[in-house]
């Protein structure tokens, strides 16, 4: 089973891209695992948003295979506990697929059409996190939950 990234825009900020280079060697360690990226839109004028949220659900598209299981980061999405969390991911790894993609958005969030789509919706908190910090805590609870699967001791 392989895990992938899927975010929308760069990660600029140095600190934050440091963290995330950490947190994908560490559960390299562990499993495969990619990062793939399509540009963010820009702010623009409102009569263009449509427009441009379907120029980026396409390029989205095109980055997910239809026999991945897609996860996305959302803030109405399912909170859980990092031993729960631990257990998800378990399940997805068990399960015939060949990867697993999780996706987080840009500024402007995640296309509404990816949403509906996706197999589960995940919120990392009930609080607004800027989508770099986002990103980190994702990757770190990711590389937790698979020290609580292998029984290290990371988690204590």
């Amino acid at each position: 089973m392989r895990l992938r990234c899927l975010w929308i825009g760069e990660t600029k900020k140095t600190p934050f891209a440091g963290l995330e280079a950490e947190y994908l060697d560490r559960i390299r360690r562990f499993v495969p695992i990619s990062v793939a990226t399509v540009p963010e839109m820009r702010k623009v004028d409102p009569r263009k948003r449509v427009s441009q949220e379907n120029k980026e659900t396409r390029l989205l598209e095109k980055k997910i295979d239809a026999k991945s299981f897609l996860v996305v980061l959302d803030e109405t999405g399912k909170e859980f506990t990092s031993v729960g969390f631990a257990e998800l991911l378990e399940n997805l790894m068990n399960r015939s697929g060949p990867e697993v993609v999780f996706l987080g958005g840009g500024h402007a969030g995640i296309p509404r059409a990816l949403v509906d789509r996706s197999d589960l919706r995940v919120s990392l908190s009930r609080l607004t996190l800027p989508h770099e910090l986002a990103r980190v805590v994702l990757l770190e609870q990711i590389y937790r939950s698979l020290s609580i699967i292998r029984g290290l001791p990371y988690h204590r």
